[in-house]
């Protein structure tokens, strides 16, 4: 009788209706799991949280080395290529997931598709791009100021052909000696806009900052790069992603992960190469950027720190090599802490929407300990100074602008 009196009870809710608790109706990342992205879990079965709930809703040891940290997943694997849930993708040499109805290429001989970076001069730097008729032509199609100079008005200029840059293009073409004075934006900063690139934005969903001219990795891993999309893109990695608003053509992002737990996720951050080499000494500063809390929709989270850091890093030095944890060397340690100087931070809150908003500080020369051969690189990343409670959340950015 106790038998046949449960029957009736399951048998009284409609299939419209939700009896008790149903544990299908939480709001979690991975329904199947019942658990969302980055929460422990039994990755073999033996009872014991030994594992971690990665991007593709599955449980995988910590304890194992993957050829692609980030992605736990091995060269050859398989992978979701369009971020709609389905493993239709494998993992490349390269840590990329890409289709597996990918076809030949457009320019076979060259093994390059149309608008993929090359290089144009045969400098070992991907300084061109493929045109509709396989020939690798340069990027640089901009118009400038001044055309026998290549050059803008107020931007940093060799006034003695000595291959520094010691002065500042004027209005009538001329670069006048003296340290650069930039008031228009992006200022000391190259391509702050991100709007010049070597390929398609769009080709991959993510770890593609470099493919804008002038911005770079953090270290030698071609993982853990900062995104790069354009404002026709509609897949950006999650479902719960959401574009910033207006659109402004190009821009950047990364997550932004402020803890003290060594199990955090993620570590992502860029690197932008100045005009010039800024010292000590040479006066006050205005850093600004834009923007954007692309994961609002997503799980809430804490609030969080950009920070941002001036390094010197010569370009025929190599990158560091990748961290190992959140902290891992800390961000004032991954180039070497004498040639870092923290610039400042800045706090995005909890309550911020996928709408721009606009930071910025100011920089004084003279109250900073900088490098003895000044900054010549600008690095984006999250503050090496977290708060006490976890913070996570997606950030778009854009329109990057340092002057003096």
């Amino acid at each position: 009788m106790i038998c046949i009196f449960m029957l009736l009870c399951l048998s009284s809710c409609s299939d419209d209706e939700v009896c008790a608790y149903d544990e299908d109706n939480r709001d979690v990342d991975c329904a199947d799991l019942e658990l969302n992205i980055g929460d422990v879990c039994d990755a073999n079965g033996d009872g014991i949280d030994n594992g971690i709930v990665n991007e593709f809703c599955e449980c995988i040891a910590e304890s194992l080395d993957f050829d692609c940290e980030e992605l736990q997943l091995n060269f050859g694997d398989m992978c979701d290529s369009d971020g709609d849930g389905i493993s239709d993708g494998t993992i490349t040499d390269d840590c990329e997931c890409l289709p597996d109805n990918t076809v030949g290429f457009d320019c076979e001989e060259l093994q390059v598709n149309f608008g993929d970076p090359c290089d144009f001069n045969g400098d070992g730097n991907l300084d061109g791009i493929i045109t509709d008729d396989c020939n690798c032509v340069s990027e640089n199609t901009v118009d400038f100021d001044c055309e026998a100079l290549q050059l803008n008005f107020e931007v940093a200029c060799d006034s003695d052909n000595d291959g520094v840059n010691d002065g500042t293009v004027s209005e009538n073409c001329e670069c006048t000696p003296g340290f650069p004075e930039i008031t228009a934006c992006p200022g000391f900063i190259q391509n702050g806009d991100f709007e010049i690139t070597t390929g398609d934005p769009n080709a991959v969903i993510d770890e593609d900052v470099d493919l804008a001219t002038n911005w770079k990795a953090l270290w030698q891993s071609s993982t853990s790069l900062a995104d790069l999309f354009d404002n026709t893109t509609t897949n950006f990695g999650q479902s719960c992603f959401t574009a910033p608003t207006p659109s402004t053509g190009v821009f950047a992002s990364i997550w932004v992960e402020n803890s003290t737990n060594s199990n955090a996720l993620y570590r992502e951050g860029m690197f932008n190469e100045l005009i010039v080499t800024i010292n000590q000494g040479s006066g006050l500063y205005s850093l600004s950027f834009d923007y954007a809390n692309m994961s609002e929709s997503c799980s809430a989270s804490n609030d969080v720190k950009v920070g941002v850091y001036g390094v010197y890093h010569p370009n025929t030095n190599p990158l560091p090599a990748s961290p190992t944890g959140i902290a891992t060397p800390t961000n004032l340690d991954l180039f070497g802490s004498t040639n870092t100087v923290f610039l400042g931070e800045v706090v995005i809150t909890s309550t911020t929407t996928n709408a721009w908003q606009t930071a910025s500080f100011t920089i004084d020369t003279s109250a900073l300990s900088f490098p003895t051969n000044g900054i010549n690189h600008i690095m984006i990343t999250n503050s090496h100074l977290p708060f006490d409670d976890y913070g996570k959340m997606y950030v778009g950015f854009d329109n990057f602008c340092l002057v003096n």
